[in-house]
């Protein structure tokens, strides 16, 4: 499954393969404020799973 992580404000993002790989870009991006965790499909498709991933954000 292929993730997309939105931070700095929506300006940038960056991709994960997988939720081992999603989980350690989130440690990467401690310092950074994480807006969106989306979920691709092969369609093309998102679904955000912000809140699923929630737990793993370093974020006070």
């Amino acid at each position: 499954m292929r993730y997309r992580i939105d931070y700095a404000e929506g300006r940038c993002c960056n991709f994960a393969n997988g939720r081992r790989e999603l989980i350690e870009w989130l440690a990467l991006l401690k310092d950074e404020t994480v807006t969106d965790i989306r979920k691709v499909y092969k369609s093309g498709v998102t679904d955000s799973v912000m809140d699923t991933y929630r737990r793993y954000l370093k974020q006070s």
